[in-house]
């Protein structure tokens, strides 16, 4: 059963629980080391890897949308750890890709310290369950333990990743 939680606008939402966050993971929208020299970059890389696995039709409105997005201020979220997120009209479905960054990149994170761990969430203009913002709330949920960078950061493949997140502890 789901808590609810307040949002920064003061309406209800319901939080997210390990085992749902795990549900938007996938093999295939995992990449173990990516290379990039700075945020576009990675952004770029990003992008390109869910159009190569035919999650979104268009890359360019993606990275337009991304771009936009972190206009506002940077997803680089401290720590370590950046979630780029958007909405677009280019996928049907909420896709999460999470991308390890072994080396580090430049995000202009809000701590200055190079990022390692990347979660790019895109969301139908249309999000028919509302699962946009919950999923956001419980990667930076998650992602706050340190424990849980930790292992991120240390993960091999796949199955480490759904470890991972499965034995973070979270409220």
């Amino acid at each position: 059963m789901r808590r609810s939680v307040h949002t920064a606008e003061g309406s209800l939402q319901p939080s997210m629980t390990n085992k749902e966050l795990l549900a938007y993971l996938h093999p295939d929208l995992f990449i173990p080391d990516l290379k990039a020299r700075n945020k576009l970059d990675a952004i770029q890389k990003m992008v390109a890897h869910l159009v190569e696995k035919k999650r979104v039709r268009d890359a360019k409105i993606v990275l337009e949308a991304i771009k936009t997005r972190e206009k506002l201020g940077s997803t680089g979220i401290g720590k370590g750890v950046a979630v780029p997120h958007s909405r677009s009209t280019v996928t049907s479905a909420l896709t999460l890709l999470f991308a390890r960054c072994i080396d580090g990149v430049d995000y202009d994170a809000i701590d200055d310290k190079p990022v390692h761990l990347l979660f790019m969430i895109l969301a139908p203009h249309q999000d028919k369950n509302s699962e946009y913002l919950p999923l956001l709330g419980k990667l930076v949920e998650v992602t706050r333990d340190a424990a849980v960078r930790r292992r991120l950061l240390k993960i091999e493949d796949y199955s480490g990743l759904a470890e991972a997140i499965e034995k973070a502890k979270t409220k």
